[in-house]
């Protein structure tokens, strides 16, 4: 189960199909590169660069959220190359999925396309628009692939200044640098967080340069180990030790935001790695699917933001 912010991403492919964004399979995506390249240890930013994907996506001014696969593809793969990782960029290109049909060149079809793709105003567009048009007649190309006019198009967008590209992901041109260690975060918790990240209920990651963000990994299988719950739990059992933890939760997301004064509030992510787990253990021999969103919501009721990210496993 995966819950993302209530504004909802829609990809549109090289045939004009439209899905819902599918952060996972581009999370599976970017591990496979890493891995290709050899860069095993590195894939662990993975995550980070999905989300701060689609925190730009969802943040771009666009009046509808659909973006088309290839700039999609386009910002993963700058964002590798920014960051120092351009064996993986490589390998992430080559699971992509290239479009063959070609646009002939003139300022209304490629105005079009840059106002549909480019998440830019109008206007900007439009002069992107002219200057793609006037380059490409220089070098005597009459029609290209929507893909290299989707490059063009952003790298001449760019120049003009305007900062509200879809596909520029807010990173510094380096590889992540780590802002605050697990262990300066344990530092500043209050008691009652530390007792769960201790007991190994909780878990928080580093913040990195990449994406500032609290991302806090909740264990349901250990929580339930260490509040000694029975098999099967009952929801008058485990409910009200959920909201408890919820609140401590909370406790530790205004303690970490705090330590950011300048950054307002900081997106924040909760992971139920091992939900299924949990409820094949302990929620009886056929659970409910909705008793694990019960469970789940039950956790986030003490958060007073919205949660980013909710991803149950």
């Amino acid at each position: 189960m995966v819950k993302s912010v209530e504004k909802r991403l829609f990809l549109r492919d090289s045939d004009g199909g439209v899905t819902p964004f599918d952060a996972y399979a581009l999370q599976t995506r970017l591990i496979s590169a890493f891995l290709a390249a050899g860069l095993k240890e590195e894939s662990c930013i993975s995550e980070e660069i999905v989300l701060a994907l689609e925190y730009t996506l969802l943040t771009a001014s666009r009046p509808e959220p659909v973006f088309s696969t290839a700039e999609v593809d386009a910002a993963v793969i700058r964002t590798l190359e920014s960051t120092g990782y351009p064996e993986a960029a490589a390998a992430f290109r080559a699971t992509g999925h290239e479009q063959i049909n070609r646009i002939a060149v003139s300022q209304e079809a490629l105005e079009r396309l840059f106002t549909a793709h480019l998440g830019c105003s109008n206007e900007r567009a439009a002069k992107t628009a002219r200057i793609v048009c006037e380059k490409l007649r220089i070098l005597g190309i009459t029609a290209a692939t929507p893909h290299l006019l989707m490059e063009l198009a952003r790298h001449f967008e760019r120049d003009l200044a305007e900062q509200d590209s879809v596909g520029s992901v807010n990173i510094a041109g380096t590889p992540p640098q780590v802002t605050m260690t697990k262990a300066d975060i344990h530092a500043l918790l209050p008691e009652n967080a530390r007792m769960l990240v201790d007991a190994g209920i909780l878990r928080i990651n580093d913040m990195t340069t990449l994406f500032p963000s609290i991302r806090f990994f909740f264990f349901m299988n250990k929580f339930a180990v260490v509040n000694q719950l029975g098999k099967p739990v009952t929801e008058l059992e485990i409910i009200p030790l959920l909201y408890a933890a919820g609140n401590t939760l909370e406790d530790a997301r205004s303690a970490i935001n705090n330590a950011f004064p300048a950054a307002g509030e900081l997106p924040c992510c909760l992971t139920l790695p091992d939900m299924s787990v949990f409820m094949n253990s302990y929620a009886g021999e056929h659970p409910d699917p909705a008793l694990a969103e019960e469970f789940a919501a039950a956790l986030c009721t003490g958060f007073k933001c919205k949660l980013y990210n909710l991803v149950s496993g």
